[in-house]
């Protein structure tokens, strides 16, 4: 008896063994990096992006995790995106909690190209600059994915959105207002562009530094060439809700006010409160579309958050989110990096922002195919934003300052 008792606790023991043996992957984990701005300047976005990750991964696995494997996430706040926090990141997440892979809505603009490029990793992003493609080629990054077209390109594409609004502008008169960094630089550049092509004259051109507070210098030059547009592209959140509230109080009677992707973070809302925005014209590059799979996003988000998603971010990182997973399934390996970058590159992505289609220097050129570029209006007497851009679904209102 003694000797069968043994033989049974072998045999068990064998079994247990062979079981654990062929199934290791159950005792598993998968862990997505975030690299993003969770203090800082950027934080109201920052904030967003940790939202987004976090649905899509609850959703992931919720369905049972990606290849069987429970999904975990780590966040690393780069602050003011500095190189040295792109670095840190990359210590922390890649060499000490060995996450799979990085993904943020943007991550520096540039530092996070040296910090993440080195490891195989993929890292995806929207830095949405022209300075992140030539960083990319030049140091060959393979498995760095930028989910949005280049800087230049959407100051062109928003111009000529602008143009289409059905608004007769009574002069072509351009203000220029840009803040002192590449996306500022380079999208009013590609406004400025298409403008004069087609006849406008840049009769103020302004570029200010982050938190500019006192606006009234510029404003009475604005107002003593009363241009038909100011086209503003400033990613300082309360510096544009100060100029938006100094503007009101006594406005330009002729011109449209563009404030660029700054009108649709959350910290836009705090001068939408005011009233003071109403009419005030805005971007974003990622938002989802207003169909079926858009809508039914915005419920997910509404049912998790208590909120409606906000327009800058928040449907691009769970985007991204989704083509990884989907990259990783097709690779059938959260670790196989080389096939996963080549899922990346081969698979176009049908999301809720757009179908993410990466051409061969591993961007997205916007088109109303891909993913487009879409204006914003804050409407509704001030008090909402909505998208009236391409594939829009509510119509140009003339602001109420102009007569």
């Amino acid at each position: 008896l003694t000797i069968g008792c043994r033989r049974l606790w072998a045999l068990a023991a064998c079994l247990l063994g062979s079981l654990s043996f062929v199934s290791p992957s159950y005792a598993e984990t998968i862990t997505i990096g975030a690299p993003i701005p969770i203090t800082g300047p950027y934080s109201s976005d920052g904030e967003v992006m940790d939202k987004g990750e976090r649905l899509a991964i609850d959703e992931l696995n919720a369905q049972g995790g990606l290849l069987g494997q429970k999904l975990e996430y780590s966040v690393f706040d780069i602050g003011d995106l500095t190189p040295d926090k792109l670095q840190a990141a990359a210590t922390d997440l890649i060499e000490r909690k060995k996450v799979q892979v990085l993904i943020n809505g943007y991550g520096g603009m540039g530092p996070d190209i040296p910090a993440f490029c080195p490891y195989p990793i993929p890292y995806i992003n929207n830095d949405a600059t022209s300075n992140v493609v030539e960083l990319m080629e030049k140091m060959k990054c393979k498995s760095i994915f930028m989910g949005s077209d280049v800087d230049i390109n959407y100051g062109r594409i928003t111009f000529q959105q602008l143009m289409s609004l059905g608004y007769e502008f009574p002069n072509k008169k351009l203000a220029i207002i840009a803040g002192p960094y590449d996306w500022e630089i380079n999208t009013t550049n590609g406004a400025r562009e298409v403008a004069e092509k087609l006849g406008w004259e840049v009769v103020v051109n302004e570029q200010v530094p982050y938190d500019t507070k006192e606006w009234s210098g510029i404003l009475s030059k604005i107002r003593a060439a009363n241009p038909s547009l100011i086209y503003m592209e400033l990613l300082d959140p309360a510096s544009v809700n100060a100029m938006i509230s100094q503007f009101h109080d006594n406005p330009s009677k002729q011109s449209l006010l563009y404030a660029g992707y700054s009108a649709s973070v959350p910290a836009f809302g705090e001068i939408i409160k005011t009233g003071a925005a109403d009419g005030v014209l805005g971007m974003t590059l990622s938002a989802q579309r207003p169909d079926d799979k858009g809508r039914a996003f915005a419920e997910k988000w509404k049912q998790k958050y208590n909120e409606e998603p906000p327009l800058s971010v928040a449907a691009q990182i769970y985007d991204e989110v989704m083509l990884w997973a989907a990259a990783v399934k097709k690779a059938g390996s959260a670790t196989d990096y080389a096939a996963i970058a080549g899922a990346l590159r081969d698979n176009p992505y049908d999301g809720i922002t757009g179908v993410i289609k990466f051409n061969d220097k591993q961007y997205v050129t916007s088109s109303d195919e891909t993913v487009p570029a879409q204006l914003l209006q804050v409407q509704g007497n001030g008090m909402k934003q909505v998208m009236i851009g391409t594939k829009k679904n509510v119509e140009f209102q003339t602001p109420p300052w102009i007569k």
